[in-house]
């Protein structure tokens, strides 16, 4: 006959450090990683606003809001981390209501879902690629503007232009685009003992 509680692993003391762990391992965040991409062709006549910062250049991004591309990838990076959908399910382009919106206050919206959530980020990086202009000094000030957009330290957040090697939409200048990974956080509810 077989002993279940042969070689202690049924034993009481055996039960009550697994039921221990697992209320411990309960109890540890959550985390989530979230991706976000948009790119938008370049055109004449309108500002360019990547990350919140408006950017000295002869063109701006098309685009039914501001165009930020930047920071409409951070906003898909966010709902994707909580599981929220998208973008365009958020503020579609056939809604006048976010015509020519500014794209903080998009993802303000966002933002406060995510706290709501009760989420908060751990990190944050992204990359805008881009032919013209040479970002290299923009790069402190949109890290700086993200920071308060995010409501976070700035340590938490890292920005990294890239050419586009005259190759493709974004090497000829036709297009901007930004990619974003986020990580996300969230407490586990403390479970009863």
């Amino acid at each position: 006959m077989n002993n279940p509680s042969v070689g202690g692993f049924n034993s009481r003391a055996h039960r009550q450090f697994s039921e221990k762990l697992i209320h411990e391992m309960q109890n540890l965040p959550v985390y989530r990683i979230g991706e976000g991409h948009d790119v938008h062709r370049t055109v004449e006549g309108r500002p360019l606003i990547l990350g919140g910062v408006d950017i000295t250049a002869p063109f701006g991004l098309d685009g039914h809001s501001d165009a930020d591309v930047l920071l409409h990838a951070v906003i898909d990076a966010l709902l994707g981390a909580t599981g929220q959908g998208d973008i365009g399910e958020w503020f579609p382009n056939t809604d006048s209501r976010w015509k020519d919106a500014d794209s903080g206050e998009l993802l303000r919206h966002v933002l406060e879902s995510a706290i709501n959530g009760k989420w908060q980020i751990v990190n944050l990086d992204c990359t805008i690629s881009a032919e013209q202009p040479r970002l290299s000094d923009w790069k402190p000030p949109i890290r700086k503007r993200l920071a308060e957009l995010l409501q976070v330290s700035e340590s938490l957040l890292n920005v990294k232009a890239k050419s586009g090697e005259a190759v493709g939409p974004i090497g000829r200048g036709e297009a901007i685009a930004a990619d974003v990974v986020v990580l996300l956080s969230q407490q586990s509810p403390k479970m009863e003992t």
